[in-house]
């Protein structure tokens, strides 16, 4: 059994084409975003543009946070697997790297902050807050409790089939699907 918690995060385990990749926004995160944002982490679209931290219980999502590169108001040009909080840049060279999720043939993985029983399959889920490592950039990100037909950010499919993972141990890794997928902005 998973008996230690170490989420990544979201992940893209299968794509109908085979090969999901990102795409990236010029300017795609505002200068001194004050969130940290972590490879793995849900984001949305905001109104002005630019991506924002996707956690909760049932935020829309727009894709999965895959880096980014920028160049800092000293002239030092950074290429980072994750947005430091509160990080300006010269206007015009930030490169915001996403996974856009528009399109029900993604399934996803996450990991359980808690035990899930089978019984959850088809039931919703949210994430946990943004955290992760500065060190690595990867998103330590956790699945939230099932919320049955409530509202949610995700789908719980199935059970990752692995070793050490079965319904009711703690921390089981998940299939996924998005369930609330971000529309138009205004």
């Amino acid at each position: 059994m998973p008996a230690t918690a170490s989420p990544q995060g979201i992940r893209v385990a299968s794509h109908v084409s085979g090969d999901p990749r990102y795409i990236v926004l010029e300017d795609g995160i505002l200068s001194t975003y004050g969130t940290n944002l972590f490879t793995g982490t849900p984001v949305q679209l905001g109104t002005n543009g630019t991506i924002i931290d996707g956690s909760g219980a049932a935020a829309p999502i727009f894709g999965i946070f895959a880096g980014c590169e920028f160049t800092q108001t000293d002239g030092m040009r950074r290429v980072l697997p994750y947005w430091p909080a509160g990080q300006t840049y010269i206007a015009k060279s930030c490169i915001a790297k996403v996974v856009p999720i528009n399109d029900p043939g993604v399934i996803l993985i996450g990991q359980s902050a808690a035990a899930v029983a089978a019984t959850a399959r088809g039931e919703s889920v949210g994430t946990a807050a943004v955290s992760g490592s500065t060190q690595t950039g990867l998103s330590s990100q956790a699945l939230t409790a099932p919320a049955g037909v409530g509202p949610g950010s995700f789908t719980i499919l199935d059970l990752v089939k692995q070793p050490d993972n079965d319904w009711g141990d703690p921390f089981v890794w998940l299939y996924l699907m998005i369930q609330t997928r971000q529309g138009p902005v205004a």
